[in-house]
């Protein structure tokens, strides 16, 4: 491939970024902020999940919530990522099942203060499906960010973010995205409800 290729290329990468950022269904992102919200009034936790991409996005997720929404004289924003102790996920998949390795640590960790929020490209990938059917069964709210069909998760998340396009960089793009600006949003009103 020539340079020319290259540009042709990074320019209709951006342009279908540009375009998938712009088109897609925005107003559930309210109720993914309301969720956050009674989660932190409650005391409770974000618990996130995914595999691959998705399991970084979870894990880069928790230091946006957690550290990039606090401002002392606020509530702080509790987030933990199921994707990020290697100790226990490759327990938990040599011991029970590679399935298994979200809904058991849900088992121990979950309470009806919480809510769950999964990240999936596909929205198929069978262990987050599983700790996503758990947290329903539990009565917490359940949130999904998905991309292409939609998958599984699309059917059972109670907020679905989908971003459908089947190109999975420009998905997990988005996907990020979205703790971007809603957790720069969540800063700014914690900065302004202690500066008034």
């Amino acid at each position: 491939m020539t340079s020319n290729d290259f540009q042709k290329f990074t320019t209709s990468y951006y342009k279908k970024f540009a375009d998938t950022l712009l088109s897609f269904d925005k107003g559930p992102l309210a109720d993914v902020l309301a969720v956050f919200d009674a989660v932190v009034a409650r005391g409770g936790t974000v618990w996130m999940a995914g595999n691959g991409g998705s399991a970084a996005i979870a894990d880069h997720s928790v230091c946006d919530c957690s550290k990039g929404t606090h401002v002392p004289g606020t509530q702080p924003f509790r987030t933990m990522s199921l994707a990020s102790n290697v100790s226990i996920l490759s327990a938990l998949a040599n011991d029970v099942s590679y399935d298994d390795v979200f809904s058991e640590q849900l088992k121990y960790y979950l309470t009806d203060k919480d809510a769950l929020l999964v990240v999936s490209s596909s929205g198929n990938s069978t262990n987050v499906v599983k700790a996503c059917e758990y947290a329903k069964a539990q009565g917490v709210p359940t949130i999904a960010f998905v991309g292409f069909s939609g998958g599984k998760l699309a059917d059972i998340a109670d907020t679905v973010i989908h971003i459908e396009i089947d190109n999975y960089g420009i998905v997990e793009d988005t996907h990020q995205s979205l703790i971007h600006m809603l957790t720069q949003y969540m800063r700014a009103r914690n900065e302004a409800a202690v500066s008034s």
